[in-house]
């Protein structure tokens, strides 16, 4: 119990933290999370056939024309996993539990470097409270905090690993790998195993030095065994998503077009739109350096306004607060003046192979993170590194930064408390550490200006432009910017003083313990009160008590607008919305309550994606145009909106509260054709629906020539193909016809699971006109069928039962293993 009880202490206090800072959820409040919305915008019909048939669907028709639900809302077989992560997270309710998980993954880290107990429960709340961390708590990026939790862990086991503790280490680590895994964030997972691999080569090195390579790679071998149960126990997931991210927009175009943009997975433009700007790397100290989040400065703001002209105080008060690099922020990463003075510090002290393990990993994500900003380096890695480019908002890698930043800190400050001659051998060090990251506050805190630029040239051209045309329009320009400068000059100004009077308390604790030797309680326990202070104050201004609401007015994320109310009384089995009235292609409003044209996800079909590109965004353009003229026919214009007709797009909505639009020239569920255009490659098929009629024409890519081998399409007005059943993952239909026909169905192609019947007898189909597919129909009456039926799900899912079982019966053994060896110790 002596050995137990201060961890379940810490246990507790991080249970005590967590509830402090969500203490909404004591009195059953939920947190209003923009993404989680959004989530159930795009899963509502996948959950609500889980609910009505008691069985998953891994198909949903609700976004983007259709596409596999495998990273949406996906529930697999014997995925036993999650039941270990419900063990780990205590079954706290979300954002609890990942906020719990922040602090207990990185605790189980330093107690593994053998940090001080209560000092690592210092290092682990300063870890947690990270401000990015709660943003993304805070937007309802929850697979991707989940995954951040299990990064310690994952590396803990690998240490232990590689520094003798074999079974342990590699149980360890491939529960936490498989935990990690089941986060399903695989860009977190894949940032992590960069500096895995980093970390990896360090103890290699050190193993060559030391000549002990084959406990190397006794200890590489046994991680690699158990990385492939982690693997396992996760498999159903992990290859659906591998299968269709190569048909998704991570994966190449077929297109010819624009290559020099192009990867083997996203766009260039694409991967690095979202890129940490240089400069912008300052607000891991001062948080407001650039500006804090995406909002206006607010005429509340007086400290801000006070040395604003008078004659653009008003203006000025609703421009954006935020003047940095990316398009837009929820927030800055603040990692914490006082961790960053640490870091600092342990840069000049701390020693050993981790050392140096933590200063690249920390020195990658930062450049990384530059993106666009750093080119000729990211370009590298997109060129050189397989995978890297299949992520996109490059940012995202300094959640590496936040964790071995804290890391280094901690680290610095247990070598102060073990070594009694620290001051003496460091004090010079100390100094200088102390002179650096002190004296650029300071300086920032006199002089903003010297060390950032107040607005953007993007600012400043936008400004410029809405003023043209007014006499001495750029002289107005140039005052308004200076009005401007002032109010942001302010900002940052009054967060780098906070800084400074919070480094100047932290630094002065730190020189008196290490010059004095007073007991070490005092420096723990004081810089836990400042590190709080610090974090936690920056934290609130983005997540706080009015992050949430009731429960009654979190459960319905979408209010149902008249035009909603007034298509789903329509009963036609299958058809499709276009939302022109939002922001189309980033909206799960429609697919809440329609099979969408449009969507709200990261990864949909590339196919899809082009033809939004080349056609739908045309189409929706010239809809827009064409309602600004009162006499304009809108049957007459739909007639030649051929990829939104060939799509079923039978309603418009283009004002929430009116009537939407009924389309007079959507083609339905299917048709048949009375020709076929065979195209020679991906360009020009998508060529070709720039001038084309779908209903008598289906353009057919060349590859598909011996499907149709034979075919030869005979005229009959009689004939007949119409839907009788709506499943998103079962459709069926009847047709009948007095001579074979080509059927065209308005549904997306993806031949990785979706398989088509013709009176129960399996048979081949095609892809028609870029995105739908197309089978041929034999004369007579026939039933026909289109089943989801991906054979990695019914494979993978036996693999992930073996996998799950292996793994968490080698944990147990080795638990058992050593809590027996203990007991006889004893």
């Amino acid at each position: 119990m002596k050995k137990i009880l201060p961890h379940l202490i810490a246990i507790g206090a991080f249970l005590v933290i967590t509830f402090m800072y969500f203490s909404p959820m004591l009195s059953g409040k939920e947190m209003k999370q923009s993404d989680i919305a959004n989530w159930e915008g795009m899963s509502k019909e996948i959950t609500d056939f889980q609910d009505q048939h008691h069985e998953s669907t891994y198909w949903t028709n609700s976004m983007f024309g259709g596409m596999p639900a495998y990273q949406i809302s996906a529930v697999y077989p014997f995925t036993i996993i999650k039941y270990v992560d419900e063990i780990v997270t205590l079954g706290l309710p979300t954002p609890a539990n990942y906020l719990f998980l922040f602090m207990l993954g990185f605790y189980f880290l330093l107690l593994t470097l053998k940090v001080d107990k209560r000092l690592a429960l210092v290092g682990a709340v300063g870890f947690a409270f990270s401000s990015y961390f709660l943003i993304f708590i805070g937007t309802g990026h929850n697979s991707k905090v989940h995954a951040i939790g299990y990064m310690a862990p994952v590396i803990a086991g690998i240490i232990m690993t590689f520094r003798g503790k074999h079974l342990l280490g590699a149980s360890i680590t491939g529960l936490a790998l498989a935990l990690e895994l089941y986060a399903n964030h695989l860009q977190i997972t894949y940032y992590l195993m960069m500096v895995v691999v980093i970390l990896g080569l360090i103890f290699l090195y050190e193993a060559i030095r030391e000549k002990k390579i084959t406990d190397y790679f006794k200890a590489a071998g046994l991680l690699v065994v158990v990385s492939g149960l982690a693997v396992m126990s996760n498999i159903t997931n992990l290859w659906a998503t591998q299968e269709y991210g190569k048909y998704s927009t991570r994966g190449p175009s077929e297109l010819t077009a624009n290559k020099e943009n192009q990867t083997s997975g996203l766009d260039r433009d694409y991967i690095t739109d979202w890129s940490y700007g240089i400069g912008e790397t300052f607000t891991l100290i001062i948080p407001n350096f650039k500006g804090g989040a995406s909002e206006a400065i607010s005429q509340n703001n007086k400290e801000v306004l006070k040395n604003v002209d008078p004659n653009y105080r008003q203006y000025v008060s609703g421009f954006g607060a935020y003047f940095g690099d990316q398009p837009f922020t929820g927030g800055p990463l603040y990692i914490g003046a006082i961790l960053v003075l640490l870091f600092v510090i342990g840069l000049f002290v701390v020693e050993g192979p981790l050392k140096w393990w933590i200063v690249a990993s920390t020195a990658l994500s930062i450049m990384l993170s530059w993106g666009k900003y750093f080119m000729s380096f990211t370009n590298f890695f997109l060129d050189n590194v397989p995978g890297y480019d299949k992520f996109r908002a490059v940012t995202t890698i300094l959640v590496i930064a936040e964790l071995t930043i804290p890391l280094m800190a901690v680290l610095a400050v247990d070598k102060m408390i073990k070594e009694e001659n620290f001051f003496t051998q460091y004090k010079k060090k100390l100094f200088i550490a102390m002179g650096i990251v002190i004296g650029f506050v300071l300086l920032v805190k006199i002089s903003p200006s010297t060390f950032t630029n107040l607005y953007t040239d993007r600012e400043y051209d936008q400004v410029l432009s809405s003023v043209k045309g007014q006499q001495n329009s750029q002289q107005i320009a140039d005052d308004f910017f200076a009005a401007v400068s002032s109010a942001r000059e302010q900002i940052v100004s009054s967060d780098a003083g906070r800084s400074l009077i919070l480094l100047l308390l932290a630094g002065g604790l730190i020189f008196a313990f290490a010059k004095n030797r007073f007991r070490k309680e005092f420096l723990i326990y004081g810089l836990f009160l400042l590190i709080m202070i610090d974090l936690i104050g920056v934290d609130r201004r983005y997540v706080d008590s009015d992050s949430f609401v009731k429960k009654t007015a979190n459960s319905a994320p979408f209010p149902e607008s008249s035009a909603d109310a007034f298509i789903k009384a329509d009963p036609t089995l299958s058809y499709r919305v276009l939302n022109i009235a939002a922001n189309t292609f980033n909206d799960a409003s429609t697919s809440y309550y329609h099979q969408s044209i449009g969507g709200y996800h990261g990864a949909k079909l590339k196919r899809y994606k082009e033809l939004i590109d080349a056609r739908l965004s045309t189409e929706m353009a010239t809809i827009r145009t064409a309602m600004q003229k009162p006499d304009s026919s809108f049957e007459k214009l739909m007639s030649s909106q051929s990829a939104l007709n060939m799509l079923n797009t039978k309603y418009i909505i283009y004002n929430p509260e009116a009537q939407p639009l009924e389309n007079k020239g959507a083609l339905g569920n299917a048709w048949f054709v009375s020709e076929v255009k065979e195209v020679a490659n991906a360009d020009s098929e998508l060529s070709a629906l720039n001038n084309f009629n779908p209903k008598q024409t289906a353009i057919v890519d060349v590859r598909y020539k011996d499907v149709l081998n034979g075919l030869s399409i005979q005229g009959d007005s009689g004939a007949t193909i119409k839907m009788t059943s709506y499943k998103p993952n079962h459709l069926q239909y009847e047709s009948n016809s007095t001579a074979e026909h080509l059927a065209v169905f308005s549904e997306i192609y993806y031949d990785k699971g979706w398989n088509a019947y013709v009176d129960g007898k399996k048979v081949d189909y095609v892809r028609a006109d870029y995105v739908l597919r197309a089978m041929r129909i034999p004369a007579g009456k026939h039933q026909v069928e289109w089943k989801f039926e991906p054979e990695v799900v019914a494979t993978g899912s036996k693999m992930t039962l073996a996998g799950s079982a292996l793994l968490i019966l080698f944990f147990l053994g080795v638990m058992y293993k050593e809590l027996t060896a203990q007991k006889n110790q004893a």
